[in-house]
């Protein structure tokens, strides 16, 4: 019983690294897809400023106007391209497919949860090992189905380290209700590296 047990609990803590790592990952993907937004209509509006007051503003001769209408035109190519962004570099698909993931990962997580604390003790050996192998077959295609993520080393390691960090702080607010998080954060981030 206990072999199970300690299967599953390490099936649920993949699952959370890897649903901490999707989050991190649909995080990156919205801050792109608002920064495209926001860059194309402040250039839309100043295209739009300027193809209106332009040739009003600015007294230019024939030639010019000819160059400043080319590059108004240039502009709104960049602005073309900007809108269209998404379709070409997948970013709301990829922010979707990240979210689908996280709900996909949280409820393998609840079944986990649910088994290891609920239905483990209720069943019996036979039916647990059923159970565990459907968990993890579960993990397996969710797993095939994960979008790849463009983090690096670097960052997984960072997502790993905070992930871990969460838990520690998370069971000394079990035993003190009252724990200052801000403070049981900073106090364990800076102890960490004093372990190695």
């Amino acid at each position: 019983m206990n072999d199970i047990e300690h299967v599953v609990k390490d099936l649920e803590r993949k699952a959370e690294i890897s649903r901490e790592i999707h989050i991190a990952s649909s995080k990156k993907c919205k801050r792109w897809i608002n920064l495209v937004l926001i860059f194309t209509m402040v250039l839309t509006m100043v295209i739009a400023f300027l193809s209106l007051a332009g040739p009003l503003l600015i007294h230019l001769d024939e030639n010019g106007k000819n160059l400043f209408g080319i590059i108004i035109a240039i502009a709104g190519l960049a602005i073309l391209f900007l809108s269209v962004s998404d379709r070409i570099f997948g970013l709301n698909e990829g922010y979707a497919s990240h979210l689908q993931h996280i709900k996909f990962l949280t409820d393998l997580i609840r079944d986990c949860h649910q088994f290891r604390h609920v239905e483990m003790k209720k069943f019996s050996e036979e039916k647990n090992l059923m159970k565990l192998d459907a968990l993890r077959t579960s993990y397996s295609q969710i797993h095939q189905l994960l979008p790849l993520n463009d983090i690096s080393d670097l960052e997984f390691l960072k997502i790993k380290q905070s992930y871990y960090i969460k838990v520690a702080v998370s069971r000394k607010l079990d035993d003190d209700h009252f724990l200052d998080i801000d403070e049981a954060m900073k106090t364990h981030k800076s102890i960490e590296p004093e372990k190695k």
